[in-house]
């Protein structure tokens, strides 16, 4: 599971012929060595580029990360500056496996920013056969014409799927890996991963990168919590859908749902599930209330006979008398719940503004409870009822209170507190009950008055007829229950349905809430332990070897949130100089590499570093760096890019195997024009 890079060719076209530089690399510690401003960062950044990790360069779009010598104009040996027609980037790179390819990417060109060209060889070896793949477009690292999914094929990565941010997952792309192995100049120094770009949207993304490339079991328990999750919400809101349609059944009937709520619980009875029907006055279950409105239609049937005309007339005034009487009263009702739900909603804002202000104090008494908590406050006076100025003692209270007065702890009142909380929200959940069950009454008995209104005209309309016809009311009454009658049995019908849906979904739910307990509670195995610790170690040796002084490396930790280096649980930014951070960078990554040797990781066996000794590190931390790597870089290939000075290099590796190649002040820069052939 390795990768190393063999050859780098850089090229230029231009009228007055082609400029650029090919390197040949070692394995072990292979260190290239340029003059500032003559072309070091261009060709790690072209690494970065071949590989298709410009992303991860600290920039936030795939523009290609060089200066205007390969995009623009490039400089002869006078000065002159020469337009480039084209330029491209080739690199060898080698596996584990015996494997040998060539990856050709455009700079100045069409296809630039979407291809890179595969050839199955060595530069030398290259013949017109090279498969074009793309790249920073959808499928680049799932598909087989895709360069991320080539790439990790050819490093042997089994990428996983991980959580992004729009609840789903996606595959954890190889540019998240890059900074944890390849730290450019200009901002890669400034922290731990610095560069890792965000905009791929997967949630907490430096530390999916390192759990895979530390191979945690970790990552695993998080792509199965994230699964979790996402399927404990599918079932929350299909609830709350199916909990949508009982609504909508319910209010066609005039009535209430009951017995469920509009997510699931921990306990769900289905034979509890009902919709409520005011009938004669009285709320009773849907069964009920049909078998009712059953005897109401046959009590009606068993009364009706046809009549003459003076009956009629006479019954017809009677009824007519009637329902006169029953709007007045119905009117009077309706007054009555107007001022009724006018109340409960007058209720329900001062209690939750009483919640509120209890919430407000909960809060309070816990922030006193932690200040109360800090050791470190034991003795001052404003916890000790003393003044500050004059050290004479006083109460809290504006009162005096006796001794013998039974007052609460602060454990106490916060107890109490939440006590209430609890008791005004069921208060609270009480009188929105009553204010939906109002509504619907008032909701039913506006449709009674108009319903009632206009059976008053039409019963005048018919008195003052002289048809001797059966009573047209009656009849109508007849069609009304039994149209109603019609409802409530389908409405019986949906019932068993949602009480059949409910209960599905609710064994779902406690299935996937179960599984979600037995989740192990911080994740790691014994083996991410381990490898955490040997990390710790291996950290803690370096800083040593280093000259780290900020304070003793020994009382480093390894933060089991972030998996970056703390100090008594603050990140070591707070705590180091400048030149002190730059160390941690060299001791975590290379620490990283070299844990290779002891665990099974996913690390590609390859570090580079862009102009390691950042912010002034003296040369003795540079000499114990240069040092460490060469040790590290037996089983693997590092690669530093600097502008030291030669003579330094060589005495700091006296005795210690490397490979420099040094480009001379007095040969220009690094970019310059090849042979015709070449």
């Amino acid at each position: 599971m390795t990768i190393t890079i063999n050859r780098l060719l850089l090229r230029a076209d231009t009228a007055d012929g082609p400029y650029g530089t090919d390197i040949v690399f070692e394995k072990g510690l292979f260190i290239l060595r340029v003059e500032n401003t003559h072309g070091k960062s261009t060709c790690i950044n072209s690494i970065a580029y071949a590989l298709g990790m410009e992303m991860a360069l600290g920039q936030v779009t795939s523009k290609p990360p060089f200066p205007p010598s390969l995009l623009k104009n490039i400089q002869n040996e006078n000065g002159t500056e020469i337009p480039v027609i084209s330029s491209y980037v080739m690199l060898e790179v080698s596996n584990d496996r015996g494997q040998t390819c060539t990856l050709k990417r455009e700079i100045l060109g069409a296809d630039a920013e979407s291809i890179i060209t595969v050839y199955e060889s060595d530069i030398e070896s290259i013949s017109n056969n090279g498969r074009n793949l793309f790249i920073h477009l959808e499928g680049d690292t799932s598909r087989e014409l895709g360069f991320y999914y080539w790439l990790a094929e050819f490093i042997s990565w089994d990428l996983p799927l991980v959580p992004n941010n729009s609840g789903r997952e996606s595959p954890l792309y190889p540019v998240l890996l890059f900074p944890l192995f390849f730290v450019e100049q200009k901002k890669g120094w400034s922290s731990i991963q610095a560069t890792t770009p965000f905009h791929l949207q997967i949630i907490q993304a430096r530390k999916r990168a390192f759990e895979f490339l530390m191979d945690m079991d970790i990552n695993e328990t998080v792509n199965s919590k994230a699964k979790n999750k996402k399927l404990i919400d599918d079932v929350q809101e299909k609830w709350k859908q199916i909990y949508t349609q009982l609504e909508s059944v319910a209010i066609r009937l005039d009535g209430k749902a009951q017995g469920v709520k509009d997510a699931p619980a921990a306990t769900f009875d289905p034979f509890k599930l009902d919709i409520l029907i005011e009938h004669q006055g009285n709320w009773q279950s849907l069964t009920s209330a049909l078998i009712g409105l059953r005897a109401d239609l046959t009590q009606h049937v068993k009364a009706s006979q046809p009549q003459v005309a003076e009956q009629k007339n006479e019954s017809l005034l009677s009824k007519i008398r009637e329902l006169n009487n029953i709007v007045l009263q119905e009117d009077s009702k309706y007054e009555f719940l107007l001022n009724e739900i006018s109340f409960v909603k007058n209720q329900i804002t001062a209690t939750e503004v009483r919640i509120e202000n209890l919430v407000d104090d909960k809060r309070k008494y816990e922030d006193l409870k932690k200040v109360k908590s800090f050791s470190i406050l034991d003795d001052l006076p404003v916890l000790n009822n003393e003044c500050p100025t004059c050290g004479r003692e006083y109460s809290d209270h504006n009162v005096e209170i006796e001794c013998s007065d039974d007052l609460m702890t602060l454990e106490e009142s916060l107890e109490f507190i939440k006590s209430q909380i609890t008791t005004f929200k069921s208060v609270l959940n009480s009188y929105k009950m009553q204010l939906d069950i109002k509504k619907i009454e008032l909701s039913k008995l506006e449709k009674q008055i108009d319903k009632h209104g206009a059976d008053i005209s039409r019963l005048k309309t018919e008195l003052y007829s002289e048809r001797n016809v059966l009573d047209e009311e009656s009849l109508r009454e007849k069609i009304r229950l039994e149209n109603q009658i019609t409802e409530y049995e389908k409405g019986l019908v949906a019932v068993g349905d949602f009480r059949s849906t409910f209960d599905i979904l609710h064994n779902q739910y406690k299935h996937l809430i179960s599984l979600r307990r037995n989740f192990p509670e911080h994740g790691f195995s014994q083996k991410d332990i381990n490898k955490l610790d040997g990390l710790k170690t291996k950290v803690v040796k370096y800083l040593s070897e280093f000259g780290f002084s900020s304070f003793d490396p020994q009382l480093l930790e390894i933060s089991q949130d972030t998996y970056l280096p703390t100090r008594e649980g603050f990140d070591l930014g707070f705590d180091t100089s400048a030149s002190d951070g730059i160390r941690i960078i060299w001791s975590y990554l290379i620490s990283l590499f070299s844990l290779r040797e002891i665990f099974k990781t996913n690390h590609p066996g390859i570090l580079i570093f862009d102009e390691p000794r950042q912010q002034e590190a003296n040369k003795f931390s540079f000499t114990g760096l240069l040092k460490g790597a060469s040790d590290a870089a037996k089983s693997g290939q590092i690669i530093f890019a600097t502008s030291e000075e030669e003579d330094v290099l060589k005495g700091a590796l006296e005795g210690f195997k490397y490979t420099l190649h040094s480009y001379s002040p007095s040969e220009g820069k690094i970019l310059r024009k090849l042979n015709k052939g070449a």
